[in-house]
């Protein structure tokens, strides 16, 4: 794709003091892994090496798997309290999720985090499918209603505090985006369901969804607006 070409040449253009991390957005079923594997072959074919992060590269068992997780978090962020505090404030600033389900996704965001810090480089830029603001798009689905969410300038403060202690200064995002029909179809026929709140296919928890996708979507391209830390490039799939 044109686009992927535009991006590897401005990494590659970039002074050799940038530091560039890439991650996939869109709605579940709307083939970010699909995209970002693309990204990945014609990046290398064309530029050279990139490191990339699957959310399906881990052990098919939830424990092995939780446990690769925890060490990897613990490993990466335990000299990095702000980071987690961090991403305490923004988790936590969704104040309607249930504490369970608040715990998850705040594991979820500290694994991003964790990854974004142990395996970013100068050498090669990093590629997530599954990022930064697709756990806040998580804050948005479980949060049961746009309405309720935070302030829009507190969410925005709290997303670049966020970043700010990360260190991320060029964050670029595959916005990818599908026909309904099709987000349908590959949620029903996908043979990894994961653990993806929309493995259901009801009518609610597709809108449910795809508003969230349209909340985060609208916060992404606010804030590559007010920032020059931020790109979001439209993908269709």
């Amino acid at each position: 794709m044109r686009i992927f070409r535009e991006v590897g040449v401005s990494i590659s253009a970039a002074s050799a003091d940038q530091e560039f991390v890439i991650e996939g957005f869109g709605n579940p079923g709307v083939g970010k892994s699909f995209i970002c594997a693309m990204f990945q072959s014609t990046y290398k074919d064309e530029h050279g090496p990139i490191s990339y992060h699957s959310i399906d590269n881990y052990h098919v068992n939830f424990i092995v798997r939780t446990l690769c997780k925890i060490a990897l978090i613990c490993k990466s962020l335990f000299f990095s309290p702000r980071i987690v505090k961090a991403s305490f404030m923004l988790i936590n600033s969704f104040d309607n999720i249930r504490g369970a389900i608040k715990l998850k996704l705040l594991f979820n965001l500290l694994l991003v985090s964790s990854i974004i810090v142990s395996r970013r480089s100068l050498d090669k830029p990093l590629l997530l499918d599954q990022g930064v603001f697709q756990a806040i798009w998580s804050c948005y689905y479980y949060n049961e209603g746009v309405k309720s969410a935070v302030p829009f300038h507190q969410l925005i403060s709290l997303i670049d505090g966020l970043l700010d202690q990360m260190l991320l200064t060029n964050l670029i995002i595959f916005d990818i985006s599908s026909d309904k029909a099709l987000i349908v179809s590959r949620l029903t026929n996908r043979k990894i369901k994961g653990s993806s709140p929309l493995n259901s296919i009801e009518k609610s928890v597709i809108k449910r969804g795809l508003d969230a996708t349209t909340a985060t979507r609208h916060l992404m391209h606010k804030m590559a607006q007010m920032s020059d830390r931020l790109r979001v490039l439209d993908v269709k799939n």
